[in-house]
């Protein structure tokens, strides 16, 4: 057993002086990159024996104030000149960079926002540029108020509070107005019945004025001229002319007639709310 011991402690000890002797030959796991090819029989530029590779090895080429500036690869990717690098500064280069994966400059990353400190990772902006559509140039607020870092193209939360003011009353600059024949006719805001938090229903109950029934259901510009839904006018079809309807109402003492529908709920001519006659006269 002590000379299987000692054969083994032996070998173990030829093996590593190998492995520090040489290497590039028995130990390298892949092809460098394009830019530290020079490095491709001196292991120990990057690496420590049985260590790994630190930090300062890295900083020893690559100073953290000119990373992003320098016009390398960073600079394709986020299209600006970036130095985030100083948030890192108790982070390992390897948890992003990896070697030994090909000779390509196009490597991935494996960059994961959780390394960065709060105050860097609150400010996306400060690595990314802001979109320039109409939606994104309307907003306010943190990009990560919407978006999350693992899936950016996913929405996780938006909220119309986050809308620059004098922009949130302009809904079909970011929303596709409806064709359907109700809305073609309307030219007003769309928060005059909707809200922001729920889209449907409506929030007007047209009824609640004047029922749309019988030959009243017709197109809105019949009854709100020029697509003004804060006034409407009965002097569009059949007797309803001034004359005629200041004729039909004085036959029956009514003299305050000009808004129709405080009176007339309805096509239903018995459904009439008599608000209209003079005081002191009989309503029944």
């Amino acid at each position: 057993m002590n000379k299987l011991m000692i054969v083994g402690a032996v070998t173990l000890v030829v093996i590593s002086l190998l492995i520090i002797k040489f290497p590039h030959t028995l130990i390298n796991p892949g092809e460098l990159s394009i830019g530290h090819q020079k490095f491709n029989n001196n292991c120990f530029v990057c690496h420590n024996p049985f260590q790994g590779v630190p930090n300062t090895k890295c900083i020893a080429c690559h100073q953290l104030d000119e990373i992003g500036f320098k016009g390398d690869s960073l600079d394709k990717l986020f299209n600006k000149n970036i130095s985030f690098h100083k948030a890192l500064i108790q982070q390992k280069c390897t948890a992003c960079h990896l070697e030994h994966q090909g000779i390509s400059p196009d490597q991935k990353l494996t960059f994961e926002h959780t390394l960065l400190d709060q105050t860097t990772v609150q400010n996306c902006l400060n690595c990314h540029q802001k979109q320039e559509d109409i939606l994104h140039s309307a907003l306010s607020t943190s990009c990560n108020n919407c978006h999350n870092f693992e899936n950016w193209k996913t929405i996780t939360h938006f909220d119309h509070e986050m809308i620059n003011k004098d922009q949130s009353q302009n809904c079909i600059s970011c929303h596709q107005k409806p064709t359907d024949k109700l809305h073609s006719g309307i030219v007003s805001n769309c928060l005059s019945c909707h809200s922001v938090t729920k889209w449907k229903p409506a929030t007007f109950e047209h009824s609640s004025y004047f029922v749309l029934d019988q030959d009243h259901n017709t197109d809105c510009i019949v009854c709100h001229k020029n697509s003004n839904f804060e006034a409407y006018t009965c002097y569009g079809c059949h007797e309803h002319t001034p004359s005629n309807i200041a004729s039909e109402h004085r036959e029956e003492g009514i003299s305050d007639f000009n808004n129709c529908v405080r009176c007339h709920k309805s096509a239903d001519e018995d459904n009439i709310n008599n608000e209209g006659r003079p005081r002191g006269e009989d309503n029944d």
